[in-house]
């Protein structure tokens, strides 16, 4: 099925995406990486934080008094900073918050109070506390030449950052960024419930022999790293009992995030089979667990319903022996999408250093050479074309990849 319209699994989607949507950044020459980042670029310029970057790398790059003020300006700080005036002004300014919070609260008591006597002493005594503490704090202003020379360093850059609009792109970026951050988080909440919602007709299908099934959400057994974004499960025919778990599922929004989650869930694995190779206890000890070891009942409670995880719940699991790696029963779920060779989170940082860069030079063989290893580096141990082919090695494994529909637009 074609993945535009509707879920594809199996060895020759997967063969198929691997072909005709990957372009491994690992495995690319300098000309390569050239049409890759070019690539990146006309779809970077279409989002609203990219491009705000840009406004604000090229402002920086036209106004080079910005780059002289902002390095006057650290060293008037540096200079502030070791003088024993700027640690009595912090020590001020902390006591004048405390003093500013108990103004507001003796001011809004004074107004409601009926007896206003002794709230009335309270707050002249704030109030008397904190003009000596102004005045202290005026003095030693004046009275600092290192502090004078900041204010003076910090207002000549404020003024040239808003001369030059810096000052209102970068705000500008911040707004951005927020309605970004809103954006993602919606999305991601939204794609889980598409994977919770399609995996239970899906996955009913793969283990119609097991009997009734639950899709079980976010799943933790209060463990200190562990978290299972999906778990398939059949229920117990006794409350009190242990469900067993069918599958564990790995959504990810991004296909290019396919290879962190896998890497996660490969530790997450080991610790619930106590597969003692794969994880470190003193990293996953908790009140519940104190050995760090699986060794215990847990329960994950979900629309109003507890449900009983023991060790032997997850007794399906295990390494295959050629692979090293807990394969049978982990499913992958992801969109269909372009296949880089690095997470979204690397992505993200390249678009940043492109962003932000001033010395930016796409045309400069040199230059791209530079930002071609840097950007190598970003790579992990394990990429999500690594993991796709893996899958894709048996049918039964390439069946537990589902890539959904890309989203639209």
């Amino acid at each position: 099925m074609d993945p535009s319209t509707g879920p594809v699994r199996g060895a020759a989607a997967l063969a198929r995406n691997l072909t005709e949507r990957t372009t491994d950044v690992r495995a690319l020459d300098p000309v390569g990486f050239r049409g890759w980042l070019h690539a990146l670029l006309t779809r970077w310029q279409t989002d609203p934080v990219f491009t705000q970057r840009t406004v604000i790398r090229d402002l920086r790059r036209t106004h080079p008094d910005l780059l002289r003020l902002e390095s006057d300006y650290r060293r008037a700080v540096a200079a502030d900073e070791a003088g024993e005036v700027a640690t009595r002004i912090r020590e001020l300014d902390r006591e004048l918050t405390g003093i500013g919070k108990a103004v507001t609260g003796l001011t809004a008591a004074l107004a409601a109070a009926r007896d206003t006597g002794l709230v009335a002493t309270k707050l002249a005594d704030f109030r008397s506390k904190q003009s000596v503490l102004l005045a202290e704090r005026t003095d030693l202003v004046r009275g600092s030449p290192a502090r004078q020379a900041l204010l003076a360093a910090g207002a000549e850059l404020a003024s040239v950052r808003e001369a030059t609009g810096l000052a209102r792109a970068e705000a500008e970026l911040a707004r951005r960024l927020t309605r970004r951050g809103r954006a993602a988080g919606h999305a991601g909440e939204s794609f889980e419930q598409v994977v919770a919602s399609s995996a239970v007709g899906l996955l009913a299908r793969d283990f119609s022999a097991a009997g009734p099934i639950r899709v079980l959400r976010r799943v933790r057994l209060g463990a200190a790293r562990a978290e299972f974004d999906l778990l398939v499960v059949r229920a117990p025919g006794h409350a009190t009992e242990a469900v067993e778990v069918l599958a564990a599922v790995e959504a990810k929004r991004n296909i290019n995030d396919l290879a962190h989650g896998f890497r996660r869930r490969q530790e997450d694995l080991a610790w619930v089979t106590n597969d003692p190779k794969g994880y470190d206890p003193d990293l996953t000890r908790t009140r519940h667990f104190p050995t760090g070891r699986f060794d215990r009942p847990a329960e994950h409670r979900e629309d109003g319903e507890t449900h009983l995880f023991a060790p032997g719940s997850f007794h399906r699991f295990r390494r295959d022996p050629a692979a090293g790696l807990f394969l049978d029963g982990l499913y992958l779920v992801s969109r269909s999408g372009p296949i880089r060779g690095l997470s979204s989170a690397a992505l993200a940082r390249i678009a940043d250093r492109v962003a932000t860069d001033p010395g930016w030079a796409p045309d400069d063989w040199a230059y791209l050479n530079r930002l071609f290893a840097w950007v190598r580096d970003q790579a992990g141990p394990v990429e999500t074309p690594d993991v796709l082919r893996t899958y894709c090695s048996r049918e039964p494994w390439a069946r537990q990849v589902v890539l959904l529909p890309a989203a639209p637009g």
